[in-house]
């Protein structure tokens, strides 16, 4: 069905695999328009409520594919590219539902912003982050601007961005880029049982957390509070929620 992605979907767990190994699973106009396919299909599928995003072969994602660049752009069809990315970044980042970006190798330029328009990064020990745009002359797109400084903080941003140096999923972990790091062997089994683990919450609930977690950092107290107050009543008039709490009462008494 795909041409540039495999997908499997079990117990409530979306996998999606980018799959043009042999180009390190780069970003090419064919791979963004499946990925925007399968996101607005996951947007209208009620059984999954989790989804996971890794890559086959030694790479995550090696951003865009500088082969159907050329000799470049001009300005308008270069904004028209970036616009273009930027569906998919909205599609990741405004999803009701949790995505685990499990990084089995590299992830640089594009492919280290699509890693962060996620809500959770489990990295391989083999693991390789790079913001390389700026080695080719450009600046971080795919959102990455704005979720790096907000992950860990501006002066680390910065030094990211402005050097374009490589960063091993040790340190990754301990800027808190990444949540955790494990052998390549033990990825999938680590991104899996966190998949399930989320898929069995409610998702009522895990959409509010998401939504007012992304908006939390660039809103003020009064609002956030407002939109507390507005999704914890929803919550409270949830069957999901009735029944959680008469299962936790019974399991106190």
């Amino acid at each position: 069905m795909y041409e540039t992605l495999l997908i499997n979907k079990t117990e409530g767990v979306m996998v999606i695999k980018f799959n043009r190994p042999d180009a390190f699973n780069a970003l090419n106009l064919r791979m963004r328009e499946e990925l925007c396919q399968v996101f607005e299909e996951i947007v209208k599928d009620v059984e999954t409520k989790a989804v996971v995003l890794t890559g086959t072969g030694k790479s995550f994602c090696a951003g865009g594919d500088v082969k159907e660049q050329g000799e470049g752009f001009d300005a308008i069809s270069g904004r028209d590219r970036i616009i273009n990315l930027q569906r998919l970044f909205k599609l990741m980042v405004n999803l009701d539902k949790p995505i685990i970006c499990a990084v089995n190798g590299v992830a640089v330029g594009a492919g280290f912003n699509l890693a962060l328009a996620g809500d959770l990064i489990i990295a391989a020990e083999e693991a390789r982050f790079s913001q390389i745009f700026i080695n080719l002359g450009l600046i971080p797109d795919f959102g990455g601007m704005f979720i790096l400084p907000r992950l860990i903080g501006l002066a680390r941003a910065k030094d990211l961005v402005f050097t374009g140096r490589m960063v091993d999923a040790r340190e990754a972990k301990d800027i808190g880029l990444v949540s955790q790091v494990v052998p390549l062997a033990d990825l999938e089994t680590t991104y899996m049982n966190l998949a399930k683990t989320l898929a069995t919450r409610s998702a009522r609930a895990l959409a509010f957390d998401k939504s007012i977690l992304n908006r939390s950092q660039s809103i003020d107290i009064a609002t956030l509070l407002e939109l507390e107050s507005f999704s914890q009543g929803i919550c409270f008039q949830s069957e999901e929620h009735k029944q959680l709490l008469k299962a936790f009462l019974n399991r106190k008494k």
